[in-house]
């Protein structure tokens, strides 16, 4: 069964919706993230400068202070540490330098920070102040002293290894991509489970409606076959009287002549009946393994004079194969599509059966080169009382069309008027030969 699409765009709209709004989370919560590791990083950066800054005020004496051992300090303080370099920078040149400093880094300014993908450096001017005699003290100690460069203060530049994290290999990444996931695996469930619940309501609704639908038209095809019964019995006594009148001697031949015509429309009518009650009657198939290839020469064999008077040629390309059908239904089927094929065949042209495998199905077609259907007629070519030719009573199609769809098949018709048609069963599931 088909169903429109439009019946999920509320459950895949919404869907969708929270899947977008789940992503704006995760990136709002990565960049809150990173501004509290950049955070987290300028304050470690600040500590670590106001320490060194202590330790250098502590040893300076102005402009006469020994920046080499200040430098040697330095070195055995940030080794092993995620200090990468310490630059002091006086005014007459470098004054201390430890580690490797990028050349880019330097600037005119002096105050700053930069962060990268691989250091974070800030720079500031150092400031003298006065050592308290608890050395905790000092570390948090914002208390100036005395200028001890009374000119110009000194810029230290200071580089830490980043800690700048690629988002899938963060901590963040890996502490909160469960907690996304499981957001996301219960978007997904609660969308396919709404969506089943309208494609179960759908299909009840079907369901119902169908069963009535089956249920009227079985009232209607007892009714259809009851009243096709009861006429036919008339139009047996009629027969019957026109043929003891027929067989006497002493009528005129006018009077036979139309007792002949009689007989002859009384045959049609029972005929018409007869394929009536067939089309009426809601009949179940009973499915079983059928040799096809063997079925269809069978047909072949069968309705082999009537092509060869007509001048037509059939043709049955079907090789080896066991599908599940009802024998008896498919036989009938077979037999309308050629003898229509047939009738429709001019005398030197070719009807032809051929099996195909289509994925893991089989396309049957029956295949002529006659005279085509036209285009305003071929859509309704399978509904009841629509024919393409005068005698024809409408019937036969619509009886293939309801036994192929009550194996689960499919049938369709394309056609090309003056060059011929193609009827094509699809669906047809193969089956394993049983002993």
């Amino acid at each position: 069964m088909n169903h429109d699409s439009r019946l999920y765009r509320i459950p895949l709209l919404t869907a969708l919706t929270l899947i977008l709004a789940l992503g704006v989370w995760i990136l709002w919560s990565w960049q809150g993230y990173s501004e509290r590791s950049l955070d987290w990083r300028r304050q470690r950066a600040q500590d670590s400068f106001a320490t060194l800054n202590a330790v250098i005020a502590s040893m300076s004496n102005g402009e006469l202070t020994d920046w080499k051992q200040v430098e040697t300090v330095l070195s055995s303080i940030i080794r092993g540490s995620r200090t990468l370099f310490v630059v002091v920078q006086g005014r007459h040149g470098r004054l201390v330098q430890t580690g490797t400093m990028p050349e880019f880094l330097m600037t005119n300014s002096t105050r700053g920070e930069m962060d990268t993908n691989d250091i974070y450096v800030m720079w500031a001017p150092l400031q003298p102040a006065q050592i308290p005699s608890n050395w905790a003290e000092a570390l948090e100690s914002s208390h100036l002293g005395l200028g001890l460069w009374p000119r110009s203060n000194p810029v230290m530049y200071l580089g830490f290894r980043s800690n700048a994290e690629n988002f899938t290999s963060s901590w963040f990444w890996q502490r909160q991509a469960p907690i996304f996931a499981s957001a996301l695996v219960c978007i997904l469930a609660v969308t396919a489970v709404w969506i089943t619940g309208i494609r179960r309501r759908i299909l009840a609704e079907e369901l119902a409606a169908e069963r009535i639908r089956s249920a009227h038209l079985e009232e209607l095809g007892l009714a259809a076959a009851g009243l096709a019964h009861e006429t036919k019995n008339p139009l047996g006594i009629i027969m019957g009287m026109a043929q003891q009148i027929e067989a006497r001697h002493d009528i005129p031949a006018e009077s036979r002549a139309m007792l002949g015509h009689i007989t002859d429309e009384v045959d049609k009518a029972s005929s018409r009946l007869g394929t009536f009650m067939n089309f009426a009657r809601q009949r179940k198939p009973s499915q079983a393994p059928v040799r096809i290839d063997r079925l269809c020469h069978e047909v072949a064999r069968i309705l082999g004079p009537d092509f060869e008077v007509a001048g037509v040629e059939l043709l049955a390309e079907v090789k080896h194969q066991v599908i599940f059908a009802d024998e008896t239904m498919l036989r009938q089927v077979l037999v309308n599509l050629l003898l229509n094929s047939l009738h429709a065949s001019p005398a030197g042209t070719t009807v032809r059966m051929e099996l195909r495998r289509q994925d893991r199905r089989l396309t049957l077609a029956v295949e002529d080169q006659g005279r085509g259907i036209p285009a305003e007629l071929l859509p309704d070519i399978f509904k009841p009382y629509v024919s393409g030719s005068a005698g024809g009573h409408g019937l036969g199609l619509a009886i293939v069309k309801r036994m192929v769809e009550a194996h689960g098949w499919k049938i369709s018709a394309r056609s090309v008027l003056g060059q011929g048609t193609v009827m094509t069963i699809t669906g047809i599931k193969p089956a394993r030969e049983t002993p």
